[in-house]
């Protein structure tokens, strides 16, 4: 998805307010860039066929990402591969971003004609999400080698609060941190299609290495160690308790426009 996981997620993951044109629309506070989206299509793989669909990947669905990113069809892609597993997560998986839903599609269509391929096959679940993100910031530092997805529930009350505080208290640190090439891309992610609880929202990060997600953490927490007991609450008190979910993957291939 341009620089992303891609960046994923993960699980990643997701809203906003449904209405009739559409089956979700950014509210007054979070619309602000123009809107890309993002298809990812995640997998969990026995270990014993990590390899095999590895090899699936690189000999089908690579050539097919770079040619319509090439063509203009997509504006990037990532393929990638969990860092930190559990016993029912997804461990590999692809994502593709457009600023069209059609887009998106004729990646999907491209890849289908081919039929499953074996590590497809193999796997134990699946799953699909369609995102959209209009709050983004893409950085330097070279090809993106980890993701980082960080996803919690939005108070459903006002889901657009979140949008608001990140933006208020951590974006400009966001931008910074891209600027100097610590991340090459961050969004902050909602579901397209709602498949989970609509006031999820992610926030995704691309880094250019692993030393990277260390100068991030530092520079964030240092954010958050400057603002006031009032910020704090503000902060954090726009989100639901205890509803914090991550991802972390390696970022196996990539390209963007």
């Amino acid at each position: 998805m341009n620089r992303r996981w891609i960046g994923v997620v993960v699980g990643l993951m997701l809203v906003a307010l449904a209405v009739v044109s559409a089956p979700i629309a950014f509210s007054q506070a979070e619309q602000g860039q123009p809107v890309v989206y993002t298809f990812v299509s995640q997998f969990q793989v026995p270990r014993a066929n990590w390899a095999g669909y590895s090899e699936d990947s690189e000999k089908t669905v690579v050539p097919i990402l770079e040619k319509l990113t090439a063509d203009g069809t997509i504006m990037g892609w990532s393929t990638f591969e969990s860092v930190v597993h559990t016993s029912d997560g997804y461990t590999h998986g692809a994502a593709w971003s457009s600023s069209t839903i059609s887009g998106l599609m004729k990646v999907l269509d491209e890849i289908r004609k081919a039929g499953p391929r074996p590590g497809q096959i193999a796997a134990t679940k699946h799953e699909d999400l369609l995102m959209q993100s209009s709050m983004y910031a893409v950085g330097g530092g070279g090809a993106p080698a980890y993701l980082r997805v960080v996803c919690q529930n939005a108070k459903p009350e006002k889901p657009e609060g979140y949008a608001a505080v990140l933006k208020k208290y951590l974006w400009p640190t966001v931008e910074e941190q891209a600027k100097k090439g610590v991340i090459t891309y961050a969004s902050l992610d909602s579901q397209y299609v709602n498949t989970t609880t609509p006031s999820t929202r992610c926030l995704v990060t691309n880094y250019p290495n692993a030393e990277s997600m260390d100068k991030w953490a530092a520079a964030v927490n240092a954010t958050l160690g400057k603002m006031s007991a009032a910020d704090r609450d503000a902060f954090y008190g726009a989100t639901v308790l205890d509803s914090r979910r991550d991802v972390m993957a390696r970022i196996t291939h990539s390209s963007h426009k």
